[in-house]
């Protein structure tokens, strides 16, 4: 009698795998090729088992116990990739906003703010993260953080719908911002090295001027009695300051 009791019990709090097995279904797997991040590929993986996770406490809005047992696995799988010893940098603020988007739906705001400052400091190029990290700063009341965001996401990422209509939405002017090029570090050193290439170019164009030829023109009145100095040398009578 004991273990059936124990049995009923389990059963009624099973949360969500009593619902829907833990396996991707081919929507979730469909979601996770879109994104770049297939399962069954080391960290990406958990990143996909930590979105399709957030999706199903979406769907489960309504039942707290389904809800919390999916944010719950979500936020599981992104720490798995925080907490390892060797962390893909690029794919950092992904992780970051993924359990920053889990924790915020748990009501934990306060440790979610945190999670996306770092996703912010990690200066992802994904798109996603600047789309999720616009719309905190929004919902946070910080609305010139956010364009600067939507800007900064558009630089980097110039084709995303997302962050062209946080963009406008967020009170930016068209045209939208120009694309980054992301082969320099920072804009300092593009202005830095822009500075330098007019620098090298400065003394090029002067040397081709001085060497085009004098363009002389006959007088058009007599010839003045006045002797004038003799200037220039023998070979360049035309040059004031030449060497001899």
């Amino acid at each position: 009698m004991k273990k059936f009791l124990l049995g009923v019990f389990l059963l009624t709090s099973l949360p969500a795998w009593g619902v829907l097995p833990y396996t991707a279904t081919p929507a979730e797997e469909a979601m996770c090729e879109a994104k770049g991040m297939p399962r069954g590929k080391g960290y990406q993986g958990h990143y996909c088992d930590g979105l399709r996770f957030i999706n199903r406490a979406y769907s489960s809005i309504g039942n707290k116990q389904e809800m919390q047992y999916y944010l719950s696995v979500a936020i599981d799988n992104f720490n798995y990739e925080l907490n390892r010893a060797v962390v893909d940098k690029a794919r950092q603020g992904d992780f970051h906003v993924g359990k920053a988007r889990a924790l915020k739906l748990m009501g934990r705001k306060g440790e979610a703010a945190a999670e996306f400052i770092k996703a912010f400091n990690a200066k992802s190029n994904s798109p996603d993260v600047y789309q999720a990290l616009a719309d905190h700063f929004h919902e946070t009341g910080d609305q010139e953080k956010a364009l600067e965001m939507a800007t900064e996401g558009l630089k980097r990422s110039p084709n995303s719908k997302g962050l062209k209509r946080r963009y406008t939405e967020f009170g930016g002017k068209l045209p939208y911002p120009g694309a980054m090029d992301m082969n320099t570090p920072d804009a300092e050193i593009e202005d830095e090295v822009a500075s330098q290439e007019k620098l090298e170019a400065a003394p090029a164009e002067t040397t081709s001027q001085a060497s085009a030829p004098a363009k002389l023109t006959a007088p058009t009145g007599p010839t003045p009695s006045i002797e004038t100095p003799e200037i220039g040398s023998k070979t360049n009578p035309y040059c004031r300051f030449c060497p001899d």
